[in-house]
């Protein structure tokens, strides 16, 4: 296996901490931090290189809060956008592609390319083509602050020798107990911690139909014995190799008749709807659009974010029973630009 080393050089270099900027403040054009690094960015990124190159960084104190989820309520880890967030972005640039390279196809959180369509077209395509009778589906018990940090280390190190950047990435590891939900560099170590298990899961249990996003894991069998074989074998790698457990409520199910729920969606052999969840939330904010009138900008925003998921399901009765002449009509005075939602309904 390469191991990868003068990485920190390229981390610390201007540019690329230059670009981690462009890249971390997308979104957040309205956050104090923001504006003050956008004063003199060159200024305020060299000093990010200096306290790196020198290591006087050292990951700052977080901010922790309590926030819905769905019908979750997670615990989330703020850090300072300056210098903190930047340099998490600084870090990935450089690390994130060679961790991305050693990731199984099937695993799909917070990868290029790979996120919930993606998944959705890979589950599709197996459960229409292959026709596997039942499914095994379980997610891990508090996965993210579950994680142990020793253990996470080793696995960085098998992929990255440069003593600099390990120091870099040792100070956020360490920076909590289990890796924190909030920080960038979380989804990608989320991704690490478990991508050993993947590839066993591949070539030893021999899985063809095994699919992860993040600690939702879903495998896809002929017979209900087998998926019990495939959970036995899982269950125990993952108590006693990687100290993790398994919540309670997993499944095995027959497919047709109950439907696999995964990344937002219920697949069938010949169908794929909607999780009841996401179809009451969008009916929820068309709903408050038209008694509540937002700007044409909110609105848009927030109805192709589920036309994103509906357009992907057999949803397109639901999207016309909600988004009427109403909507339109509060969504139509857009500036000069288009109105997205009269040509989906043109």
């Amino acid at each position: 296996m390469k191991r990868h080393g003068n990485l920190f050089k390229k981390i610390c270099d201007l540019e690329n901490i230059m670009l981690a900027h462009e890249n971390a403040r997308k979104g957040k054009a309205h956050y104090r931090e923001v504006k003050l690094v956008n004063l003199d960015p060159k200024a305020f990124c060299s000093e990010i290189k200096r306290l790196l190159e020198s290591k006087k960084f050292s990951t700052s104190d977080y901010i922790i809060e309590q926030k819905h989820d769905g019908r979750k309520m997670r615990t989330i880890y703020k850090l300072p956008y300056y210098p903190d967030r930047i340099i998490q972005h600084a870090l990935i640039q450089v690390c994130g592609p060679i961790w991305q390279k050693q990731f199984i196809r099937d695993t799909f959180q917070s990868i290029v390319g790979r996120g919930t369509h993606d998944a959705r077209k890979r589950v599709e395509k197996a459960i229409s083509n292959s026709s596997p009778k039942y499914a095994l589906k379980f997610d891990i018990k508090k996965y993210y602050p579950s994680i142990d940090n020793e253990k996470l280390k080793k696995i960085v190190r098998k992929k990255i020798k440069c003593k600099d950047t390990l120091w870099l990435i040792d100070n956020i590891i360490d920076s909590s107990q289990g890796i924190p939900i909030g920080n960038y560099t979380s989804q990608y170590f989320g991704n690490m911690y478990l991508n050993e298990f993947d590839w066993w899961a591949k070539q030893t249990l021999k899985l063809k139909n095994y699919y992860r996003y993040c600690d939702d894991i879903v495998v896809l069998c002929d017979t209900a014995s087998e998926c019990h074989e495939v959970r036995r074998a899982m269950f125990g790698k993952l108590r006693s190799e990687f100290s993790l457990e398994i919540k309670s409520n997993w499944q095995v199910f027959p497919v047709e008749v109950r439907g696999l729920d995964f990344v937002g969606y219920v697949f069938k052999q010949n169908s794929t709807r909607l999780r009841k969840n996401i179809a009451t939330g969008f009916k929820a904010k068309a709903r408050s659009i038209k008694k509540r009138p937002l700007s044409q900008h909110q609105a848009i925003g927030g109805l192709m974010s589920y036309w994103g998921w509906i357009k992907h399901a057999n949803a397109k009765k639901l999207w016309l029973s909600e988004v009427d002449d109403t909507i339109i009509r509060i969504t139509n005075d857009y500036g000069t630009k288009r109105n997205p939602i009269k040509e989906i309904m043109q």
